[in-house]
């Protein structure tokens, strides 16, 4: 009897077990997390963490056609902060201290007002781990909202997503085609509205308990780990309030001697134009990303020990996908992308 007792609840877990895989192949389409899971283990350089705000910016098959180290994307849209730690610790098991770069985008955001939608974008694509169920119970912790019958939705997300077969697209199968190990290609500029030059205000506001809880616990963690990690802030549009915390975030970050940029203070980025760069306030387009990423590309190189991996055949899926995105640039524009490098 206890036998049978122990083989259903075995049986019961490894269905389980194989409808989460089901439902990640069919209703959940592929991401930056997905990738980063395929890349071989420990041969990503650097590891981003955080939202659209980095992998729309940096365009990593061009840093590596540039000096040929190798970027992963561990990544979502508007990615909650809390997750940050929480991605540090699923990377560690994939990549061999790596060099970090974490998104500060939405490290001033009300946790509480986040939805369950957006958590998912990261939760759903990790893999099964104590990990991700350590992951899940911080972000349900903050969703008043979210009734306790329905968190089982979260651990086991093939119940929120068997019935949408209605729903299933040649993405969910095939993968974004605009993903180049990565980086986000789009073309478009923000045309329907101009937008206003941007200028960064030196003002503080008080940032809130609960951002500065988070913000100081992945502080500890770095720490205690010995990880190494540059905090970026993309050049985008700001609202005022927004400016002044981040400038609260960046000041904590810098009192604990690690090390922040912020791009919108970069002089060498100032022709970079909300007008024409941007396809909307937030995101760069390609013309935009290309002279971010000749600049952030250069920086690391000369500020950080990365090896150059080019002309070593185990990297070759590299040269690749630049070449697949350059054909995809040229499809779009009718141009080729070394005549936009070379004007810059």
């Amino acid at each position: 009897m206890k036998k049978n007792i122990i083989k259903i609840i075995v049986f019961i877990i490894l269905l389980l077990i194989f409808l989460y895989i089901i439902a990640k192949l069919l209703w959940l389409p592929p991401n930056n997390i997905t990738y980063f899971y395929e890349e071989p283990k420990n041969s990503l350089d650097i590891v981003c963490i955080g939202s659209s705000s980095i992998y729309k910016h940096f365009n990593t098959v061009l840093a590596y056609d540039l000096y040929g180290y190798t970027t992963g994307m561990f990544t979502s849209d508007a990615q909650p902060f809390p997750l940050v730690k929480y991605s540090l610790e699923e990377i560690e098991k994939y990549q061999n201290n790596p060099l970090y770069i974490i998104d500060l985008a939405t490290a001033t955001e009300n946790f509480n007002n986040i939805e369950g939608e957006v958590t998912r974008k990261t939760t759903d694509l990790m893999k099964l781990s104590q990990n991700r169920t350590n992951a899940i119970n911080k972000m349900l912790s903050y969703n008043k909202q979210i009734e306790k019958k329905d968190y089982i939705n979260y651990y086991f997300s093939f119940l929120m997503y068997h019935n949408k077969w209605k729903d299933l697209s040649k993405q969910n199968i095939l993968g974004n085609k605009y993903l180049y190990k990565g980086y986000y290609f789009v073309k478009g500029t923000a045309d329907r509205v101009i937008q206003d030059e941007f200028v960064w205000s030196e003002n503080e506001v008080e940032l809130g308990e609960e951002n500065k809880k988070v913000l100081n616990e992945l502080i500890d963690y770095i720490k205690s780990k010995n990880l190494n990690v540059l905090f970026v802030l993309s050049k985008r549009y700001y609202d005022e309030e927004t400016n002044g915390k981040l400038n609260e975030v960046i000041k904590i970050i810098i009192e604990n001697n690690l090390k922040v940029i912020n791009f919108n203070q970069i002089d060498e980025l100032n022709n970079i134009n909300f007008a024409t760069d941007y396809y909307n306030k937030e995101h760069l387009n390609v013309y935009g990303t290309t002279k971010y990423t000749l600049y952030f590309a250069e920086y690391l190189k000369e500020n950080y020990k990365l090896p150059d991996h080019r002309g070593d055949p185990k990297y070759n899926s590299w040269i690749s996908e630049y070449k697949r995105f350059k054909n995809d640039y040229k499809n779009a524009t009718g141009n080729n992308f070394e005549d936009l490098i070379n004007k810059q």
